[in-house]
Order: structure tokens, then sequence, then C-alpha cells
């Protein structure tokens, strides 16, 4: 068995797993939320040093958010929306932003990796 097969292989079987790019949508918005809210927060100071994780984090959010109804429909973006919530409440007293956001932005990359986007 060659990596080539492998890696194809590998591939069918996440597309065949229905759950898996629903929970990388959750786990993309819930883990970028907290950081994206901080942008309409009246303090300003603590924005000025990590703007560029916010801004990353808005981007990663927002299009979580997007992907999750434009892909699912109502019901089931809803779900995955609540669920991704539900995630950003619990992760909320994490101290490491910078490796959250990067977790969030991976596992966007891997639900686009792994799902079907017309051009």
């Amino acid at each position: 068995m060659n990596c080539v097969s492998f890696i194809t292989l590998l591939e069918e079987t996440i597309i065949m797993l229905p759950i898996l790019p629903s929970l990388l949508l959750s786990i993309s918005l819930g883990l970028s939320w907290n950081r994206f809210l901080l942008t309409f927060a009246s303090r300003g100071e603590c924005l000025q040093k990590p703007m560029a994780v916010t801004m990353v984090a808005a981007a990663v959010s927002l299009s979580a958010l997007a992907l999750s109804v434009a892909d699912k429909g109502f019901l089931l973006g809803g779900a995955i929306i609540l669920l991704g919530l539900m995630l950003a409440a619990i992760s909320k007293s994490l101290s490491h932003p910078v490796v959250i956001v990067a977790l969030s932005a991976i596992s966007l990359a891997a639900y686009l990796q792994f799902t079907v986007h017309a051009l």
C-alpha cells in the first residue's frame, strides 16, 4: 500500500463520516468566537497588542458561521452554531489566545479540505 492510496483512503473515510465536518465547523466557531467578540468591546487597550490574532479570529468565526448555514441549511446549521457557542462558553477560561485561534483556523481549513466547494 503506497502513500497516495493511503491518503485517498483516508480522505474517503473522512468524507463518509457525516458528523465530522459539522464538528469541525463547531470547533472552528467555538474556539474563535470569544476573541471575535473582543472587537465589539469598549476597552480598546485590550485589542492593541494582539490585533492580528483578533483579525484572524474574526475571519474564522464569520466564515464558520456563514458556512454552517450555507452548507448545512438552517436546521443543522443552527445546531452547529449552538454547539459552537457552547464550546465558546467552555473555552472562555483558556488563556493562550494565539494557540486557540490557530486551532480554530486549522479546524476551518480541515473542513474546507474535506468538503467539496465549487468556485
